[in-house]
């Protein structure tokens, strides 16, 4: 006779470790494939909650600081679609994107140590290596274009994804190649890494020309300027030693013409082009898109107009424009407009409150972790300023499940009273098989 509690204790733990690969699965896939992202995560839900110790996982996972912070947000999402149905009677909630902010409590529960954590970073690597080397090879004619490319050109030199998607993926790659080479241990590694940073800073400068990518590029090359030269100096003298570096490297990348066209003399063009004809370019349309949202920010500014409604607010104020289609935008291209105009002033207040606790909790981490998410937040930061990313399939899960494997703090002091009523101060630290074990704090005894 089998043993039937044994047995189904063995599948829900099987079940547990495929949630896991599953997790892993999903941070190398969301680079890549849209349909894979989706069943991956799909996956390691539905086998994370029928799988052994749910309760017990779901409920830590919901103590890192990043989940609770993703959940706040959340919650500020789900005000606003109640602000939609108050004022329209339909509750835009149907494939809405509010939902991804579950996701790091999803993978929390199964990416519950720092070796899953680290499986599903170096996921996400091993594509954007992979990435990487095939979009070097189309650049050198080894490799054939997509066959899109003759009707878009901005596809040129691209993998999977579009140019700014790529680049920004790219951009956060070489950080973490650079970041992962300043701790290896062997020197072969060292180097490896190191090229491949080199690489990624190639493809993205050279390769893929995204206007967007290079404005991010430019405070992750200061933050790692001042990383690797600058760090111990006083900071009246690293400030300024960066900024005379700054001044050349502008400089160097003037000389180059492709550089130089791309970045300023394209943008002039479009804006002349927009200004005088009334052409959709792409800076054009980005003007329009601001132009537009700033009255829908003065009519509505502490709570907004309501989630989903900046769509339907533009569409009806060009709804009179002659190239109406050429014009006709998802998103106002602008993270915070976007936030201003549907959660309003309110609305942003919590948002920059949650990415100042986001980058204060980046600050205590140990390398290469602390590398890699000041990078990972700065390329969100930036690239924001000409994008909705959140608003972005790629861009938002992208950034979701990457934060979504931030490790936890290495140490914390620990309230005595709940532990075993020791009156000594201890701490709490994270043990190699991811557990949680705690020390009497030095000098207590």
């Amino acid at each position: 006779m089998t043993d039937r509690p044994g047995t189904i204790a063995g599948l829900r733990t099987a079940a547990l470790r495929t949630a896991r690969w599953c997790a892993v699965a999903s941070l190398f896939v969301v680079p890549i494939n849209k349909p894979a992202t989706n069943v991956a995560l799909g996956l390691c839900i539905l086998l994370s909650v029928i799988g052994i110790d749910s309760w017990t996982r779901w409920r830590n996972a919901w103590r890192h600081p990043f989940v609770r912070g993703a959940l706040v947000w959340w919650g500020v999402l789900m005000l606003s679609a109640l602000h939609t149905w108050y004022l329209t009677a339909q509750l835009p909630l149907k494939g809405s994107f509010v939902w991804a902010c579950w996701y790091p409590l999803a993978l929390g529960s199964v990416l519950d140590d720092d070796r899953w954590r680290q499986r599903a970073l170096i996921a996400f690597g091993a594509a954007m290596a992979m990435v990487l080397l095939l979009s070097c090879g189309m650049a050198a004619n080894l490799i054939p274009q997509r066959a899109l490319v003759q009707a878009q050109a901005h596809m040129r030199d691209t993998v999977f994804k579009e140019y700014t998607q790529q680049g920004l993926a790219t951009l956060i790659f070489g950080s973490m190649a650079l970041a992962t080479a300043l701790t290896a241990r062997s020197r072969h590694a060292r180097l490896a890494l190191g090229a491949m940073a080199g690489l990624a800073l190639l493809n993205v400068c050279f390769m893929l020309q995204s206007r967007t990518t290079y404005l991010t590029l430019l405070p992750v090359a200061a933050y790692w300027t001042w990383r690797l030269l600058f760090r111990r100096w006083p900071a009246w003298k690293a400030f300024l030693s960066m900024g005379a570096l700054g001044l050349a490297i502008a400089a160097g990348l003037w000389a180059i013409p492709l550089v130089r066209d791309r970045l300023v003399r394209s943008v002039q063009h479009e804006i002349d082009l927009y200004e005088h004809q009334h052409v959709a370019t792409s800076s054009g349309i980005r003007l329009e898109l601001w132009k537009r949202t700033l009255p829908m920010v003065a009519s509505a500014p502490l709570f907004g107009h309501g989630l989903h409604q900046w769509f339907p607010l533009y569409r009806h104020s060009i709804q009179d424009m002659a190239d109406q289609r050429g014009f006709l935008m998802g998103h106002p291209h602008q993270e915070m407009l976007l936030i201003l105009a549907e959660q309003g002033i309110a609305g942003l207040m919590v948002y920059l409150l949650l990415l100042g606790a986001l980058a204060r909790y980046i600050a205590r981490l140990e390398p290469p972790q602390r590398d890699i998410y000041v990078c990972v937040l700065l390329v969100y930061l930036v690239a924001g300023m000409a994008n909705c990313l959140w608003a972005d399939f790629t861009h938002r899960h992208t950034f979701i499940l990457l934060f979504s494997c931030l490790p936890l703090v290495a140490q914390e002091m620990v309230n005595p009273k709940a532990l075993d009523g020791s009156p000594h101060a201890r701490k709490k630290f994270r043990g190699r098989d991811g557990n949680l074990r705690y020390v009497p704090e030095s000098g207590t005894g």
